[in-house]
């Protein structure tokens, strides 16, 4: 059974707002409320959600608090580092009005007269594509390449054509997420999110420290590459040494 996912609908059209509400949910998403850039702001720090989706009409109002446009809010929360996907669904239709969404960090621009069948497929389309980059998706198949190493999700094993290594849940994710996101640096935050689950009690920056220091001593004990850097002030990332070079030097720092 999928998941259901969580989105943010911020619209001050009450009637609009419930109406969609209404439909998202028959087709299977939780959907919350906010009539306003303040209140969306404040659910977005408290609550988990997988897209956010922001009227580009949305305000003004008389209260000053109240008054950020669609796009104001849409500047605001990149600027506050969410990453989630943003949409902007409206009913100003415009080379111009699909610009000005682009330029404040929404990743897509929907018209309300778009058919429901049309807007459910953008939304699930942005979520995969989400859960790809930051590694909360599993792809379909149970083997994954991680530099000249191949990681067997199903059995937990970290093998090569001459050895092989059982890893942990916990490393296993952190493998899989870091292998599916090989040109970037993956922040802290992503891995915990992405290898705990999300009532786990130790799910914190030291225990992620403890799990992928006493995973590379692992590596280290079979002869495997290292396979984690740390990127000082950042996150890490996936370091897959040159075929041939066999130093294993640890770039993990405390």
């Amino acid at each position: 059974m999928n998941s259901i996912h969580s989105i943010l609908l911020v619209d001050d059209e009450p009637v609009v707002a419930d109406g969609l509400q209404r439909t998202l949910r028959n087709f299977g998403f939780e959907v919350q409320l906010a009539d306003n850039a303040e209140t969306a702001r404040q659910m977005v720090e408290n609550s988990k959600f997988d897209l956010i989706l922001v009227d580009f009409d949305l305000g003004p109002k008389n209260d000053p608090k109240l008054s950020v446009s669609g796009t104001g809010l849409v500047f605001e929360l990149r600027a506050a580092k969410v990453g989630l996907p943003i949409l902007m669904y409206t009913v100003l239709e415009g080379e111009w009005y699909e610009l000005a969404s682009l330029h404040a960090g929404a990743d897509g621009y929907i018209l309300k007269s778009t058919s429901i069948q049309l807007l459910i497929s953008r939304l699930h389309a942005h979520i995969r594509r989400y859960e790809r980059d930051t590694g909360k998706r599993r792809s379909t198949t149970h083997r994954l390449g991680v530099g000249r190493f191949v990681l067997d999700r199903n059995h937990q094993v970290l093998a090569d054509n001459e050895k092989s290594m059982a890893v942990t849940q916990k490393e296993a994710r952190i493998l899989e997420i870091l292998a599916t996101n090989p040109a970037r640096v993956v922040t802290s935050q992503e891995l915990l999110d992405g290898a705990w689950g999300r009532r786990d009690l130790d799910k914190t920056l030291d225990s992620l420290r403890g799990v992928i220091k006493r995973f590379r001593k692992k590596l280290d004990d079979k002869g495997f590459d290292d396979l984690i850097q740390n990127v000082r002030g950042q996150g890490f990332r996936l370091q897959v040494p040159p075929l041939g070079t066999t130093d294993s030097a640890s770039a993990f720092h405390d």
